[in-house]
């Protein structure tokens, strides 16, 4: 019981620290959940400084449902290595790995848009899924937690670039 919860204690402490340092980064910089949102409840509403995804509406809704899909995955890899199972993080993880389909995905998108690096945001996000998924598949849970970080740092780093 004593070699879960400790660990889980300190993924969740890690996780909560975390994201208090990266919301009070994007409060600072006017890039809270609402692009500014958090700015303008501390009584000063901020420019949104991030290039627009300038999509159709109907590809708008289905790239966030992709996202939350990935949030998804996100947690059950999280959960799998607060348990030490890092055989269901590797199963997890592999869902968000680099593919064909990703490439074409997200290729399309920055065709669409014209907004240069695209591309290159979303490859950073899920080839660090592939190298967690050769972490956690050979044991090594806290290369994989590390990567996990990583991993995290890539989505937030797409996110502070661009908007819908």
């Amino acid at each position: 019981m004593k070699r879960v919860f400790i660990p889980a204690f300190a993924l969740a402490f890690s996780a909560a620290a975390l994201f208090f340092t990266l919301e009070q980064g994007a409060l600072s910089k006017g890039h809270g959940h609402g692009g500014g949102h958090g700015a303008m409840m501390m009584g000063a509403a901020m420019k949104d400084e991030r290039r627009e995804l300038k999509l159709p509406a109907a590809m708008k809704v289905m790239q966030k449902e992709m996202m939350r899909r990935h949030l998804d995955t996100v947690a059950d890899i999280t959960a799998a290595l607060a348990a030490n199972d890092t055989a269901a993080a590797a199963e997890a993880a592999r869902v968000l790995g680099w593919s064909p389909q990703e490439e074409q995905r997200c290729s399309k998108v920055e065709k669409m848009t014209g907004e240069s690096g695209f591309v290159e945001l979303g490859m950073a996000v899920h080839k660090k899924a592939d190298e967690l998924v050769v972490a956690a598949q050979e044991g090594r849970r806290d290369d994989a937690l590390r990567l996990l970080a990583e991993l995290i740092n890539n989505c937030n780093a797409c996110h502070k670039t661009f908007r819908h």
